[in-house]
């Protein structure tokens, strides 16, 4: 199989190419990492209305900028430097408002102008703060389960679906395997057959989605223990949620 698309791969054509392919290449990875954005914002303390706002606002920024053009695969994880980015502009915006409270209104143009300009943090000096990378294990998964619950849908096994996904990462209180087993008519050991695949079939798509981050095949195994420990601490709701935003999206 050959390795997936990955957000390197998309950073590099939308830098060589500034047709519409290449707009669309910067969107997919806006989008993709729009989640990360929004929990490391809440983790601050910024409101919901707020969040959205910096979000969006940090994204037209970052493209009009063109900071992404300073993405270097060999200084670190390309999360690394979208987090990066993010800490670049929020201490921009803090001086900036630190500027006005003590009448320098005169610098603010200056400093608005160059907000990227300066050189972006290495990964050893970035925030500690885990919130960031937990809403890229977040997205990352519930991709994987976008693409697994698409599978059945077109086999048109949605039902099936809705019933093994209880198994799986976002579910708080699942059912017994006879109670679902029931539910789909069938007994306890195909039950669990089918369970098996299913899971197996999700750790597949998992592994395909964290390849899409990594710069070479050899670095995915340790991002998937790396997301795994993300996951173990969130609350199963915050999957669940971010799931049905991804189904109404």
């Amino acid at each position: 199989m050959a390795f997936p698309t990955t957000r390197w791969t998309l950073l590099a054509h939308a830098t060589l190419h500034g047709d519409e392919a290449g707009r669309e290449a910067l969107a997919r990875m806006c989008e993709g990492y729009r989640r990360p954005v929004e929990m490391f914002l809440a983790s601050r303390g910024h409101a919901s209305q707020e969040i959205e706002d910096l979000t969006q606002d940090f994204f037209l920024r970052w493209l009009k900028s063109r900071a992404w053009k300073r993405a270097d695969r060999v200084r670190g994880k390309f999360r690394t430097f979208m987090l990066g980015a993010l800490n670049h502009l929020l201490a921009h915006d803090a001086a900036k408002k630190a500027a006005v409270k003590r009448g320098g209104g005169d610098s603010i143009l200056s400093l608005d102008a160059d907000v990227f300009d300066d050189e972006m943090p290495a990964e050893n000096t970035l925030s500690g703060d885990e919130s960031f990378d937990r809403g890229w294990a977040v997205e990352l998964v519930n991709h994987a389960l976008a693409a697994l619950r698409a599978e059945f849908v077109t086999r048109e096994k949605t039902r099936e679906f809705e019933v093994l996904r209880q198994f799986l990462p976002g579910s708080e209180s699942p059912p017994t395997l006879e109670d679902a087993a029931a539910a789909l008519g069938t007994n306890v050991n195909a039950f669990k057959a089918a369970l098996h695949r299913l899971r197996e079939r999700f750790r597949e798509l998992l592994r395909t989605e964290v390849a899409r981050t990594v710069s070479a095949p050899h670095e995915v195994e340790e991002e998937l223990q790396y997301l795994r420990s993300l996951l173990l601490n969130l609350p199963p709701q915050r999957i669940v949620e971010a799931e049905t935003r991804n189904k109404e999206g």
